[in-house]
C-alpha cells in the first residue's frame, strides 16, 4: 500500500530531511493511494496521447488513476496510430462508459472488433499492437452529447486523414 502523508512542524510543512521514526506517532494519513505515486497526473483531454503500454498501465491501476476516471467521463473521437507503418485508425466512443470503456475494448482484444485491425491482429498478434500502437484523443464531448453528431465528426476526421484508403478504417 502507498500512502500520502502530511506532517506540520510548527508553522511550516516539513520540506527537509528529518528522522521519520521520531515523528511517526504524530503523522496523519491523508489518503491511501491505489498505486505508487509517480507525480504524474491527468493534464487535460487535449493532451491525451498514450502508447499502448502506458494505457495498459493506466487501466491496470498501476499509474495515474485519475486518467482512467477522466476517460470514463467523456465520449469522443480518437485516433489509433500504428507507429511502425504510420497508418491510422479513426474511431468514436459514444457509449455510457465513454472513451475509457471503448479503449478498454482495444486493450482486451487488440482490434476492438474492427475489420482491418482484426486482420492485422490475425497476421501480427498481440505483441505487434503492444509495441506499435498509440492512442490519441482528437475531440471530446460530454456523455450526454448527441451520438449522431459524434459519428459525423468521426467521418470528418476519416476524410481529413484519408484513413479509409490509406489507413485501417473500412467505412
Amino acid at each position: 500500500m502507498w500512502y500520502n502523508i502530511s506532517y506540520k512542524k510548527g508553522n511550516t510543512y516539513s520540506k527537509y530531511v528529518f528522522r521519520l521514526g521520531h515523528f511517526l506517532p504524530e503523522i496523519k494519513v491523508k489518503e491511501v493511494l491505489p498505486c505508487k505515486y509517480s507525480g504524474e497526473k491527468f493534464e487535460g483531454y487535449d493532451k491525451v496521447n498514450l502508447p499502448y503500454s502506458r494505457l495498459q498501465a493506466v487501466f491496470d491501476g498501476k499509474i495515474m488513476p485519475t486518467y482512467y476516471e477522466a476517460l470514463k467521463k467523456i465520449t469522443g473521437i480518437y485516433c489509433l496510430t500504428d507507429c511502425s507503418t504510420g497508418k491510422l485508425y479513426i474511431g468514436s466512443a459514444t457509449g455510457n462508459g465513454g472513451v475509457g470503456q471503448r479503449w478498454g475494448n482495444y486493450l482486451a482484444s487488440k482490434h476492438g472488433g474492427n475489420v482491418k485491425l482484426r486482420m492485422l491482429y490475425e497476421k501480427e498478434g498481440d505483441a505487434y499492437f503492444e509495441k506499435n500502437f498509440t492512442f490519441t484523443l482528437l475531440e471530446y464531448f460530454g456523455l450526454s452529447y448527441d451520438p449522431g453528431k459524434i459519428k459525423q465528426r468521426e467521418q470528418y476526421w476519416k476524410l481529413c486523414l484519408d484513413t479509409i484508403a490509406h489507413g485501417y478504417n473500412d467505412n
